[in-house]
């Protein structure tokens, strides 16, 4: 059951064991109906089981109006906002856009104002914004573990509501795309028309879509926004020769990102799917967070 704390609706995991990663047949099925190359996801294998003891997780990811209620109380600047640019993508690209942060996810002048977005999930949040937020609200960031149990439940989900692909469940670019997105010409497609046709970014209210809810009732777990773990990305084997491609996360230090948010498709939305990302320094505005704590 949820549990209010710091202003957060706190849902309860139970203690279990589950089978963290994906199988080669899983893997084997995800290269074969879309564009990327199977060692995208080697990082996901090899499966095996993992044992969490109880635990609480965020319902929803932080939103706007709790980001600014942490940023009012101690005048916390992001790390974007030192720097004085955020990432956006454009009609081709990322770019680095001068005054885009989490109060103007598209840069100064933009067309989103938060204050007409208070539910949404703040943006444009590096991983050390994350960690200080979770500080502040007396909680922590879930492990890179707990956030996968957290969104396939005790069966192992391959998305947070089962293992058959609902576009209208999650808020992910297959929800207003004419069609399955499985390659990147029809993806470039969708974010024409996508672009000029709703306020980036494509964020929905936190928990506006209980279809996608987990079967421990945890929200927004495949879209919306991607999200950050507290674990450092370490792989589960040395997977071969697939094993180099990964080696330059693990040197730096990068920190795991879990979910897929409103930019991405159906597999790169999956329970199980892995991001990297330096957290000094990454954040987007289709990057936020969600908080967890201990039972």
């Amino acid at each position: 059951m949820p549990t209010a704390t710091h202003s957060h609706d706190l849902v309860t995991v139970k203690s279990g064991t589950f089978l963290m990663g994906s199988s080669d047949h899983d893997l084997n099925t995800i290269a074969a109906a879309q564009h990327y190359d199977r060692a995208w996801f080697e990082d996901e294998t090899p499966q095996r089981p993992v044992h969490l003891g109880e635990f609480l997780i965020d319902r929803t990811p932080v939103t706007n109006a709790q980001f600014a209620a942490f940023t009012q109380a101690t005048g916390y600047r992001t790390v974007v906002e030192e720097r004085g640019f955020g990432l956006v993508y454009g009609p081709e690209s990322w770019a680095e856009v001068r005054g885009a942060d989490w109060r103007a996810p598209t840069g100064l002048g933009g067309p989103c104002a938060i204050a007409d977005r208070p539910d949404h999930p703040v943006v444009h949040i590096a991983w050390p914004d994350a960690t200080a937020y979770a500080h502040w609200a007396g909680l922590r960031l879930p492990t890179e573990a707990e956030w996968e149990y957290a969104a396939c439940g005790p069966d192992g989900w391959t998305w947070p509501w089962g293992n058959t692909w609902n576009p209208g469940a999650a808020n992910t670019a297959e929800r207003t795309a004419d069609g399955p997105i499985t390659d990147f010409s029809t993806w470039r497609t969708w974010w024409v028309n996508y672009r000029e046709a709703v306020t980036l970014p494509g964020t929905t209210p936190v928990g506006s879509l209980p279809s996608s809810d987990s079967a421990w009732g945890v929200a927004d777990m495949a879209g919306n926004v991607m999200e950050w773990t507290s674990s450092r990305y370490r792989l589960y084997d040395r997977l071969g020769s697939y094993g180099q491609m990964y080696d330059q996360a693990q040197r730096v230090g990068y920190r795991v990102v879990r979910g897929g948010g409103w930019m991405n498709f159906r597999y790169q939305s999956r329970t199980r799917e892995r991001f990297a990302a330096d957290p000094a320094t990454y954040t987007t505005f289709a990057i936020g967070f969600r908080c967890a704590a201990d039972a």
